[in-house]
């Protein structure tokens, strides 16, 4: 290998160009491998894994914890049931505290006593059989316990956990919601699990109601901050609820609440919650498939990149190598043992790119994990499986980048380059090809990040039927609403400030009602809200019969659902209690314009008496310091910083909020076109000073006979750019088709106009030619003596 390592010393720009390609891309390789293998095998390991599913709803996992223990009673199959709810919370021992870091969901998992029967997550410390055995008892993580106790071992030690009361049913007034427990057990970090990897503390379910602030009552849907109630049940081997699913339906249609539809009980198995479409995100764990294949595509096509690089260069350079080959052969080394040597040469560099790839990968995992909303764990996920896939795929790679040079360089006769006649020309075709290719996925790539901002960008500003433009969600906190509409009204860029409460139109908060007709339960949105919130809001009438305090308006879709006509005065909300209806709106988009709309009642106030709590929504003139002004005035009142966008903020943040799955696509998608761009830059350049330097003497000659240094640089640009322009004939419709077939997933979408290709080819165009431009203009400037000297 001395000379394999002579010749990379001697050539700096091809190992540079080389390594730094195969690194970056392998590093992603490395990065998304991991990050897949964990999505795909999540949860498997648990010894009764195909005997456990989780019970819920089409739409969204949801379970009442006193229905599971019912279903379990009306079905034999169930050999145990298993409830969890993630919770916000702080926990305490004596002056230390732990709290939820900034992204995290609850920190403290409720569950019941099953929860180490059912799971098989591994303890450390302490007796899985009586861990969770008692109300007051509860197993912590390794990371809670060495951040609370340090060396000391924590069994038996007691601990406080002070709940955060997301839900507050039936009433308004303060609660101390502090708990005692005593540590049982000590777990290791959850990891590999849909469960939440950031519980610290899991405790019994039986004290619920004190930790989260309400009890989970039959005719209520109650959720926290951190999702809904979740029921796991394990089943006896060799069964199956599919027989029992209209029991389950039955029971649970005549004793528990009609928010959600009872016929669409679902049983999903453990190992598929990751990807279910029930899965929020919210107290489990959320895959996209979606995600997978982009990221998948992504890093294909720039391993895709730095391989043909690798195979242009060290073809190009295969007239420099020539004479080492042949006086090889000369001594006796035959083709196959030259092919050899050139494919061990590859994956040498390979293996090397690999070990450079892991390093970084180690580096910039956690990075890399936020921005594809998953875990990875390279250094506790290597094993010998692990290892094995590495070096196998080390070695394809070294393969796959060393055949095409090998063969290339056997055509070549040793006699020819011993005796000086050797003469290497090469029309390019390979590179060109590999250069076609590049840019068509360069182009792809590119028009998909565009597509995707301007189709993100139109949802969040479409028209949703009330006004948005500088209007800011402000969320007093307990009891301070009057204290902060006074300050608010001291500002002097806030124009208008009105009052609401209920559900804002952003669905910020929720509050419904349920009305029956015909058998029939009508869900519907409610909202009481001052005239000031009412005319900042722009809502549009239809209809007006005159605003009467407590008097309801209605949308279209309300008076459909209800049966009403549009003369209808009075709406009926069921046990006796009526209230006039003061007009009709429009229909509206609450949240953003793909969501369905909704049936929606305002229920229009004069003002609201003091004291009461309620929500505000503040009208500025535009002032860009406006937003910074609000959370000032909550960070002065101790909110946390984490918080504080949920305390103020425009509602054109939390109408962004709701497309953050393809706004995280949008990040994916930009950061792999911008490396494959880096990377394809770095070919180009490559490329040139081979293809300029094997046609140095023919520039020599032209400029002798006459031709300008502008006439051989364009004919240099031409020839070089021809394979460019083939690529975007190949690119455009390609892209075309790749982008109408993402855009038919939305109702509302932006339409695919020329001009948005005609940007992407010419950006790309550009970075081709600067890319080469500089060596050309160095090429066409060179005295030609000095050309015509060189062979």
């Amino acid at each position: 290998m001395k000379s394999y390592f002579r010749f990379l010393s001697r050539n700096k720009l091809y190992t540079l160009i080389n390594v730094a390609g195969l690194v970056i891309s392998l590093m992603f390789i490395i990065l998304i491998g991991d990050y897949t293998w964990r999505q795909y095998s999540i949860d498997s390991w648990h010894k009764h894994a195909d005997q456990i599913s989780l019970i819920g709803y089409q739409d969204i996992f949801y379970m009442w914890p006193q229905a599971a223990e019912e279903i379990k009673s009306m079905c034999p199959e169930i050999e145990k049931t298993c409830c969890v709810l993630s919770q916000n919370g702080r926990i305490k021992h004596g002056q230390a505290e732990v709290k939820n870091a900034e992204n995290e969901h609850g920190i403290i998992m409720l569950t019941d006593s099953t929860f180490f029967s059912m799971f098989d997550f591994e303890l450390t410390e302490g007796d899985r059989r009586t861990a969770l055995d008692a109300p007051d008892k509860c197993v912590i993580t390794e990371r809670l316990a060495k951040s609370l106790f340090g060396d000391k071992n924590p069994i038996g030690e007691s601990l406080q956990i002070i709940g955060d009361h997301n839900l507050m049913l039936g009433s308004e007034d303060p609660y101390d919601s502090t708990l005692v427990y005593t540590v049982s057990a000590v777990a290791k970090n959850l990891d590999h699990t849909v469960l939440p990897n950031e519980t610290q503390l899991i405790a019994s379910m039986q004290r619920y109601p004190q930790i989260m602030g309400f009890q989970l009552q039959n005719e209520y849907f109650a959720y926290t901050g951190n999702g809904t109630p979740k029921a796991f049940f394990q089943l006896h081997p060799g069964t199956s609820l599919d027989s029992k699913i209209k029991v389950i339906q039955d029971h649970l249609s005549k004793n528990y609440s009609s928010f959600v539809d009872h016929s669409k009980v679902s049983f999903t198995p453990l190992t598929d919650i990751m990807f279910a479409p029930q899965n929020k995100g919210m107290g489990l764990l959320k895959g996209d498939k979606m995600r997978l294949r982009i990221l998948l595509a992504a890093v294909l096509a720039i391993l895709f990149f730095a391989i043909t690089n690798y195979i242009n260069l060290t073809v190009a350079n295969t007239g420099f190598r020539a004479k080492e080959m042949a006086t090889r052969k000369l001594f006796g080394s035959n083709q196959h043992q030259i092919s050899l040597k050139l494919v061990a040469e590859s994956t040498l560099l390979v293996a090397i790119s690999f070990a450079i790839g892991l390093v970084l990968a180690v580096c910039f995992q956690d990075d890399v994990a936020n921005l594809f909303k998953g875990k990875i764990d390279l250094i506790n996920d290597i094993s010998w499986g692990t290892l094995s896939v590495c070096l196998g795929f080390i070695l394809l790679l070294g393969i796959i980048s060393g055949v095409l040079p090998s063969c290339h360089i056997s055509r070549f006769q040793p006699i020819d380059i011993v005796k000086g006649s050797f003469r290497f020309h090469s029309k390019m075709v390979l590179g060109k090809i590999f250069i076609i290719l590049q840019n068509v996925v360069t182009v792809t790539m590119l028009t998909a990040a565009l597509v995707i901002w301007l189709q993100l960008n139109h949802l969040i500003h479409a028209p949703l039927g009330f006004n948005t433009e500088n209007i800011y969600s402000i969320y007093p906190p307990f009891d301070k609403s009057g204290e902060v509409r006074n300050m608010l009204e001291k500002m002097p860029f806030v124009e208008e400030i009105g009052a609401l409460n209920g559900t804002s139109l952003t669905l910020y908060s929720n509050s419904m009602s349920t009305i029956k007709r015909d058998g029939k339960d009508i869900h519907i949105q409610r909202s009481m809200m001052n005239k000031k919130a009412f005319d900042i809001l722009g809502l549009k009438i239809k209809k007006d019969f005159g605003a009467t305090n407590g008097g309801v308006y209605l949308n279209e879709e309300a008076i459909r659902q209800l049966g009403y006509t549009e003369d209808t005065r009075e709406i009926d909300w069921g046990r006796g209690e009526k209230s006039p209806i003061c007009g009709i709106l429009y229909d509206f988009h609450c949240v953003n314009v793909l969501k369905e709309v909704e049936p929606f009642a305002i229920i229009y106030l004069e003002e609201f008496k003091e004291p009461s709590y309620y929500y505000l929504i503040a009208k500025t003139n535009g002032d860009k310091k406006a937003l910074a002004a609000f959370q000032d005035m909550f960070r002065k009142m101790d909110i946390p910083e984490e918080q504080l966008n949920g305390y103020a903020n425009s509602f054109d943040y939390f109408i962004a909020e709701t497309f953050a799955d393809q706004q995280n696509t949008l990040r994916i998608i930009t950061l792999f076109t911008f490396v494959a761009i880096i990377i394809s830059i770095m070919g180009f350049i490559g490329m040139s000073l081979f293809f300029i330097r094997q046609r140095q003497k023919e520039i020599g000659i032209r400029k002798i006979m006459g031709s300008t240094s502008h006439e051989v640089m364009m004919l240099m640009l031409r020839t070089f750019c021809a394979p460019l322009l083939v690529s975007f004939i190949i690119a455009i419709p390609l892209s075309w088709y790749i982008m109408h077939d993402w855009l038919t997933n939305f109702s509302y979408r932006i339409e695919l106009k020329p001009w948005i290709f005609i940007i992407t080819c010419i950006f790309a165009l550009l970075v081709a030619v600067l890319s080469v431009g500089l060596q050309i203009i160095k090429a066409a400037r060179t005295n030609p003596a000095e050309s015509i000297k060189t062979e």
